[in-house]
C-alpha cells in the first residue's frame, strides 16, 4: 500500500467525470509505479457534492460518472444538497485541490473563490479552469507561495503536451515570441471549411453535432479562450497582459470566398495567437498560412505551438481539448505534487 493522497474535485461535467475514470482504471496502476494511491474523498457540482473520507472505490468512482449532469447529489448514500466548502475540507481533509469548474472570464467565480479557499487552507492545487490565473494570476501564485502549497495548471495551455512545464523551465532563454494554434474548435471548423468547402455556419453545425463546440460557442469563435491561453503565458514569463486588451479577430467573419481565395493562392486560413514577448503585445488574427508551413498541417482538433527563443525554437503539437486529454494532463499535475508530499 502507498502513501494515500486525498483529492476533491471541485466541478464534475466531462474533465471530471474523464478524470474519475481514469482513476477507477489507473489508480493501481499509479499505486504500483509510483507507490502513491489518490484516494478521490469528495466531488461536488453546481447542485451539490459526494463525500466519502476514506475515498470512493473504482466502482463507486465508475458510478459516479453515470449521475445526470449536476446531479451529484443524488448519489446515495454520500450525497448532500448543498456546497459547502467547510464542510467538504473538514469531513474530508484533503491533500489536493482539483479544480475543474468552467471558465468564466468576467468574475473568474467559483474557480477564484475555491482556489483562494484552498490555498488558505494549506491545501495544494491543481486546476484546468483558466479564468482565475487570467484574472489574478499573480495574487493566487503569490499567495500559494506564501502558505507553502503547490498550484500547478498544465491542462490550461495545450494540455496534451509538456508545453507548459517545457516554458516554465526555460530559465536561461530569452523567448522572442510564441505563436500558436490553440483552440481546438476554431481549428476544426476553419479545417471544415477548407476541406468541406462549407460555410462558416454549417461548419460550426457540424461541430456542436460532434460535441467540438459548444452550443454557445463565442468563447472559442471568437478568440476569447485562445487569449486566456496568452495571458497565462505571459504571466509565465513575467511579461503579463490583460485579456481585455488583446486584439482577437472572430472566425464567424471568415467566408467560403475567403476560404477559395486563399486556396488558389497557396494559402490556408488559421487562427492564430500570437504573445511578442519584448513588447508585450497579443493578438488572436486570421491569417493566410503557406501550405509548406507546419501550421498549415494542423488540422481538426489538433493543436500547435512555436516558441521562439534566441538560441532555438521549439515546437509542440498535440490534441485540443477533450475530456480523456485533459484529465491525464490533470492526473500528471496531481501525481507530481504527491510525489513530494512528504
Amino acid at each position: 500500500m502507498g502513501k494515500k493522497i486525498k483529492i476533491v474535485i471541485i466541478g464534475f461535467g466531462s474533465i471530471g467525470r474523464a478524470l474519475a475514470k481514469v482513476l477507477a482504471l489507473k489508480r493501481k496502476i499509479i499505486n504500483n509505479k509510483y507507490n502513491i494511491l489518490i484516494d478521490v474523498v469528495g466531488v461536488a457540482d453546481s447542485k451539490g457534492m459526494a463525500l466519502k473520507s476514506d475515498g470512493f472505490d473504482e466502482y463507486e468512482l465508475l458510478k459516479l460518472c453515470e449521475v445526470p449532469r449536476s446531479g451529484v447529489n443524488l448519489f446515495k448514500p454520500y450525497a448532500y444538497n448543498e456546497i459547502n466548502l467547510d464542510k467538504l475540507y473538514n469531513d474530508t481533509q484533503p491533500d489536493i485541490h482539483v479544480e475543474l469548474t468552467p471558465s468564466e472570464y468576467i468574475s473568474g467565480e467559483p474557480g477564484i473563490s475555491n482556489i483562494m479557499y484552498a490555498i488558505e487552507r494549506g491545501t495544494h492545487v491543481v486546476t484546468a479552469n483558466k479564468a482565475p490565473l487570467v484574472l489574478r494570476y499573480k495574487e493566487i501564485v503569490s499567495k500559494a507561495l506564501a502558505k507553502g502549497v503547490k498550484i500547478r495548471f498544465r491542462a490550461t495551455v495545450l494540455g496534451g503536451t509538456p508545453f507548459i512545464d517545457t516554458l516554465m523551465s526555460m530559465k536561461s532563454h530569452e523567448i522572442e515570441r510564441i505563436d500558436g494554434i490553440v483552440n481546438a474548435t476554431s481549428n476544426f471548423i476553419l479545417t471544415e471549411m477548407h476541406e468541406k468547402l462549407i460555410d462558416f455556419s454549417d461548419a460550426l453545425k457540424m461541430a456542436q453535432a460532434l460535441g467540438v463546440a459548444e452550443a454557445n460557442p463565442s468563447l472559442d469563435i471568437d478568440g476569447i479562450d485562445a487569449a486566456a491561453k496568452l495571458v497565462i503565458i505571459s504571466n509565465i514569463l513575467e511579461k503579463p497582459i490583460n485579456i481585455n486588451e488583446i486584439y482577437k479577430e472572430s472566425i464567424s467573419r471568415v467566408t467560403l470566398r475567403d476560404i477559395v481565395d486563399a486556396v488558389r493562392q497557396g494559402y490556408v486560413l488559421k487562427s492564430l495567437a500570437s504573445f511578442e514577448v519584448r513588447e508585450r503585445k497579443a493578438y488572436i488574427k486570421i491569417v493566410k498560412i503557406p501550405k509548406s508551413d507546419i501550421f498549415a498541417q494542423i488540422n481538426g482538433i489538433m493543436n500547435c505551438v512555436k516558441i521562439r527563443t534566441d538560441a532555438t525554437e521549439l515546437i509542440f503539437i498535440g490534441k485540443g481539448g477533450g475530456g480523456i486529454e485533459t484529465a491525464h494532463s490533470v492526473l500528471d499535475d496531481i501525481i507530481s505534487i504527491a510525489l513530494n508530499i512528504t
